[in-house]
């Protein structure tokens, strides 16, 4: 009877050691759905890939969970730590899991909650903040031109604002741009003016989000068919103009 106990308890320690190394790395389970790791460390280099998503990338040492890179994304959103540690070795702390939707770049991210230095680092500084500027009070109607080379990865999309034939910058703080998912494009306005007019590459199908000048419409347009179409070349254009 003694020797029947110990066998269980031997398949039961087994077991447990087999789940606890699972939970090391994601997993996938029987509904599709994934489950993330528990917090681990991961150490490497840190990529900053200035594209049209713009992502951060950890160029793993050593391999971890069948990855030599993982994506990383800040937890709460907090950017600045990771922004300027950009080009250098680093140790990330957080729990991995696999990328579900194409707003990610890479087949795992990892949920960072801490980051740090590793040795010498030659600290950047973080991207420019222009959440709180305003677009110049004279400024009633403003055209945005938009530059994108679909076929090649690791370009941004170029942006040049221009009103009564004057270029307005930074660009930043009349337009900004979403790009989903399913890889559909928005064009956005500064706040308080509105989408007019919207168009560019034909086959980039551009159009309107909603009924053209009201607050919920973008200006739409669609790079994947382009592509499809042997299209990738884009120049993709749309007004804004004050909303009364």
């Amino acid at each position: 009877m003694s020797r029947v106990v110990a066998l269980v308890a031997i398949h039961v320690v087994g077991f447990s050691a087999v789940a606890a190394l699972a939970q090391e790395c994601p997993q996938t389970s029987p509904t599709g759905t994934t489950i993330a790791s528990t917090a681990r460390t991961l150490e490497g280099s840190l990529i900053y890939h200035d594209d049209i998503r713009k992502w951060f990338e950890i160029k793993l040492d050593h391999p971890q969970c069948r990855q030599s890179s993982i994506q990383l994304v800040p937890e709460n959103d907090e950017w600045k730590a990771i922004e300027v540690l950009r080009g250098c070795r680093v140790k990330s702390t957080g729990s991995i899991d696999f990328s579900g939707t194409g707003y990610f770049s890479l087949g795992t991210w990892q949920n960072v909650q801490q980051i740090d230095a590793v040795g010498l680092c030659r600290r950047q500084l973080p991207f420019p903040d222009y959440s709180k500027e305003k677009p110049t009070k004279s400024v009633q109607k403003y055209r945005v031109n938009m530059h994108i080379n679909y076929a090649h990865e690791g370009q941004p999309i170029m942006f040049r604002i221009s009103s009564a034939g004057r270029e307005l910058l930074p660009w930043q703080v009349y337009a900004s741009y979403e790009l989903t998912g399913g890889f559909v494009l928005y064009g956005k306005c500064a706040e308080g003016f509105v989408v007019d007019r919207v168009w560019g590459t034909p086959q980039a199908n551009p159009s309107h989000f909603d009924e053209p000048r009201t607050e919920d419409d973008m200006a739409t347009f669609d790079p994947e068919s382009a592509a499809a179409s042997g299209k990738n070349d884009l120049h993709l254009s749309y007004t804004c103009v004050r909303h009364n």
